[in-house]
């Protein structure tokens, strides 16, 4: 049984709390002095601001927020799924930021929206303490689907991440390179959210191999020649979100390509408590792996 993490108050060291209360003086000052919207929407957007404020004062050790950049909400976004936030509280905070990014002068147009932040909104009612984790037979319901219906890199994609834990955005960057490492050395160093590199190992090589062989020098694996990257991601998203019934075995469970980092982060703390390592040596260990920024995540992912 997992601990009670709570995803609203979590605590910082002394010197991150430092940073944290800087940045909320920042926070306060600017809603202050603004008159915008109503009294409720900008009491409910300090609070939104001020939560990203303490994630990249914990993160990043960011000493200001007057230069958002990209790198900040697509590790933020993450951060808020992997905890269990709804997709409202998400969306809400996102607008706060984006509300906030605008006062201090910049354009919040210039920031990824939530489409290509990976936000989608949905139908069903979400269910925040569920396992989010695909089993072995939807993976492999899907890749069959996914090839009957033409869209066998979709397969691929899904497997690949499903025995690498990788997001879906690492997924896409991936190159020929990234293959012949993994296939020579048994490993692939990534470059995940924040600009850190971790290396993920390589166990089962025959699917790097097919790709290896059908991917040309120089190319990426899954993007094509033309496409958009975002484009790409967003199609898959809303594939697998749009096919949930050839393949889901719990039709009240919504599926999603980040829990196949579920998927893989589950299978890979029990190989490793299997081989003799302690609890808090295999979170370790998976943490660093999935290249999440603190360890306390891989306990939501273990659920």
């Amino acid at each position: 049984m997992r601990k009670n993490i709570d995803k609203y108050d979590w605590q910082l060291d002394e010197k991150t709390q430092n940073i944290y209360n800087n940045l909320c003086v920042q926070v306060e000052k600017i809603f202050r002095h603004c008159n915008q919207g109503s009294y409720k929407t900008r009491e409910r957007y300090e609070d939104g601001v001020k939560n990203f404020a303490k994630f990249i004062a914990d993160v990043f050790k960011k000493q200001n927020l007057n230069n958002i950049k990209p790198k900040h909400l697509y590790a933020y976004v993450e951060f808020m799924q992997d905890v269990g936030y709804s997709t409202s509280y998400v969306t809400t905070n996102l607008s706060a930021i984006r509300f906030f990014y605008d006062q201090v002068g910049n354009d919040s147009s210039k920031l990824p929206n939530n489409n290509k932040l990976g936000v989608i909104s949905r139908s069903k009612e979400e269910r925040i303490g569920d396992n989010k984790a695909w089993s072995p037979m939807e993976i492999e319901a899907f890749d069959r689907y996914a090839s009957d219906v033409g869209q066998e890199r979709y397969g691929d994609m899904v497997r690949l991440s499903s025995q690498l834990g990788l997001r879906l955005h690492e997924v896409c960057r991936l190159d020929k390179n990234h293959l012949r490492q993994a296939l020579q050395e048994g490993r692939i160093s990534i470059k995940g959210k924040g600009g850190l590199v971790r290396d993920v190992p390589v166990n089962d090589k025959t699917l790097i191999q097919k790709l290896y062989n059908n991917t040309k020098r120089g190319d990426k694996v899954f993007i094509r020649e033309g496409e958009q990257t975002h484009k790409v991601i967003k199609n898959i998203q809303m594939f697998i979100y749009n096919n949930q019934d050839k393949f889901a075995l719990d039709r009240d469970k919504q599926l999603t390509f980040h829990g196949l980092r579920h998927f893989y982060c589950q299978n890979r703390y029990k190989e490793l408590i299997r081989g003799g390592l302690t609890d808090l040596q295999a979170r370790k260990i998976v943490s660093r792996e999935l290249g999440h920024y603190r360890i306390s995540i891989t306990e939501i992912y273990l659920n």
